[in-house]
């Protein structure tokens, strides 16, 4: 039976809050002792994502919740707010965004992870999911 560790919080969707939500994601990871690759991914995952709802969804979604889960072989971190829509990486930047889920994509690719966006049925919004091993590709 695998042991899972979960942490969630939430952050108001505002872009000063951003750095906090940063913060909190790196006290988290520090205490689990996941530290490198990881949770450099990990930090860039939480910022890029916190910053798309502050601009993106806070008329709706005043708030962001931030889960963190960890098991022997993997990091889970997702985002969620109650914006009904699904945003989709881009195949390339736009000039008006675009750079973050594609920047996201690329970065959760090179690790090996997997990334997906779900349906929150509590909000009616959604959650942005990545999921990191823990082990590089072909370690």
């Amino acid at each position: 039976m695998t042991t899972t560790t979960s942490h969630i919080f939430q952050v108001a969707a505002t872009p000063e809050r951003v750095p906090w939500a940063r913060h909190e994601t790196a006290k988290v990871l520090d205490q689990w002792a996941v530290h490198g690759e990881v949770a450099d991914a990990v930090h860039l995952v939480v910022t890029e994502l916190v910053t798309n709802v502050a601009r993106h969804a806070a008329l709706i979604s005043p708030n962001a919740t931030v889960r963190l889960e960890l098991d022997a072989e993997a990091l889970v971190v997702g985002v969620a707010d109650a914006h009904p829509f699904r945003p989709r990486a881009l195949p390339v930047a736009h000039p008006n965004g675009g750079r973050g889920l594609l920047l996201i994509r690329g970065l959760v690719e090179e690790l090996g992870g997997t990334h997906w966006v779900a349906a929150d049925t509590t909000t009616g919004g959604k959650e942005i999911v990545v999921r990191l091993p823990l082990t590089a590709p072909g370690a």
